[in-house]
């Protein structure tokens, strides 16, 4: 795995009980919870440091992932009889878009979709920064060695 996949993993994590941070000094993905959930200690955000080398990664809301799959919906080759359509504009509109997904059998051309998506949302979280993907992602590979180059 490399850094943009777990970017883009905690990008699209929709539990908001999960809080993501980029290490710059390690250009790790860290989660910050409970040492009892995650095995791990969590960020001591006493330590004035920590601060300036913790950044917060973004998580899509549901009024984006809404926007993202209506986005797809639109693509008529996938969907010429606007199944997906009807699926948002029903009751449970993210179960029932997911299940016509696996009907139409789409969800590879969905998950290439929402990919795309999420990367260029993080590509701009990085511009806005200012952080140097490259630089981060020799600290990452650095830190995870057995990573794919």
């Amino acid at each position: 795995m490399q850094l943009m996949d777990e970017l883009i993993d905690t990008y699209l994590d929709n539990n908001f009980e999960h809080l993501y941070y980029l290490d710059l000094h390690t250009g790790q993905v860290i989660l910050d919870m409970d040492e009892a959930y995650t095995g791990e200690p969590g960020i001591d955000w006493d330590d004035e440091e920590n601060e300036e080398r913790f950044i917060d990664i973004p998580k899509i809301d549901s009024n984006e992932a809404f926007y993202v799959m209506t986005k797809f919906a639109q693509r008529t080759e996938f969907d010429p009889e606007d199944k997906l359509f009807d699926a948002l504009n029903g009751h449970k509109p993210f179960r029932r878009f997911k299940d016509t997904l696996y009907e139409l059998d789409l969800w590879d051309e969905w998950n290439k979709f929402e990919y795309k998506y999420a990367e260029e949302a993080i590509q701009s979280w990085m511009e806005r920064f200012q952080l140097d993907y490259n630089e981060l992602n020799e600290k990452y590979k650095n830190n995870h060695p057995f990573s794919n180059n």
